[in-house]
């Protein structure tokens, strides 16, 4: 089997910021992620619950802190709210982020979202005592071309059990936690992340984290690195489910619930930049968080913010890309199959397009 490697590592331009030593979000000071997978059986769908299992779930831990009681700023912005992420109105009109950050497919929200209230239960016993009740974040993407979704395999002990596997990095990506069952462009899609260094400016440094849940976009309008590579690809697309792409960014800056939101709005631009068009049948939606909980209101002036636009931009597109390179061929449910991406063919339609020779 082909090893698979980043875009970055092959030679692709992929913009013009310093990436963090793993280039994924763990870059950011305190970030931790863990992945669940969950992979099981071969052939035709039996019956609705039995598989073949093609799914999983993945959890963002922003600090290393309890969340509940130190909560993080966070901003969101709906690219496309066809979604049925669970916790965005909370956010929406309070700009607080009090819990983890799980992603699963999107029939079993509801399962994960479960796993997430007993985590903090056990953490905060003051939680419906003499305390109010977080706002769970459960966000979702549709997996059910590879998956059998309506099993609903994914139990509640699967996000906990995501939840104590969050660690640094680097992190793994592709086919992993809840990226298992996911397509991009029609070819195998998943887990992608990437980090930029930002200045402010004063000089003063921070980390800004991307990472991709991508699920989305048919092959014509693929773009890598400028180049339409989906128009110019031998690559025969398969069957077409709509999708969603989830982005989580989160950076060690002190930012307040506005400029976060500001921030979330730039994801767009990164997504268009792999020529995506948000459909309509498309769940997009990007958080972003700080993690910096010290700066007492400090907040960093708005005339700081076009560098951290930038490195919204080209970290979402740099993890978008980084999930399809990292994927590996997947069949899942009925036989459907869903390539990897041909990096060989796709590295020299690139390198033609930029040599002049298209």
């Amino acid at each position: 089997m082909q090893e698979r490697s980043s875009p970055r590592d092959l030679g692709l331009w992929m913009g013009q910021m310093t990436v963090g030593a793993n280039n994924d979000i763990t870059d950011v000071p305190g970030v931790r992620v863990g992945h669940l997978s969950l992979i099981q059986g071969v052939g035709p769908l039996i019956s609705h619950g039995k598989g073949p299992v093609r799914t999983g779930v993945t959890a963002i831990l922003p600090r290393p802190e309890n969340l509940y009681r130190k909560p993080c700023n966070a901003g969101i912005a709906v690219i496309n709210g066809y979604g049925k992420s669970l916790g965005v109105p909370y956010i929406q009109e309070t700009g607080i982020l009090n819990s983890p950050i799980l992603l699963t497919n999107t029939l079993s929200v509801n399962d994960v979202a479960n796993g997430v209230v007993t985590y903090l239960l056990q953490q905060n016993p003051e939680i419906g005592n003499n305390a109010r009740t977080p706002n769970i974040v459960v966000m979702e993407c549709d997996d059910s071309y590879l998956n059998d979704i309506r099993g609903r395999h994914v139990k509640s002990w699967d996000a906990i059990l995501a939840l104590q596997r969050a660690a640094k990095g680097p992190i793994e990506q592709g086919n992993v936690g809840a990226g298992v069952g996911m397509s991009s462009f029609q070819m195998k899609g998943g887990i992608g992340s990437s980090s930029r260094f930002v200045q402010d400016q004063s000089g003063r440094s921070y980390v800004l984290g991307m990472l991709a849940l991508a699920n989305f976009g048919v092959l014509e309008d693929f773009l890598l690195a400028g180049v339409p590579v989906g128009k110019l690809s031998s690559h025969q697309p398969l069957g077409y489910v709509p999708g969603s792409l989830i982005l989580v960014g989160i950076t060690d800056a002190p930012l307040s619930r506005w400029q976060l939101k500001q921030l979330a709005g730039r994801a767009s631009l990164g997504m268009a930049r792999t020529g995506a068009i948000s459909m309509q049948g498309s769940g997009d939606f990007c958080l972003m968080v700080s993690n910096n909980v010290s700066h007492q209101n400090n907040f960093l002036s708005d005339w700081d913010l076009d560098s951290f636009f930038r490195a919204v931009v080209e970290a979402s597109a740099e993890s978008i890309w980084n999930s399809m390179f990292f994927a590996q061929t997947m069949e899942g449910r009925d036989g459907h199959i869903r390539y990897a991406l041909p990096i060989k063919e796709t590295l020299q339609l690139v390198r033609n397009w930029q040599g002049g020779l298209h």
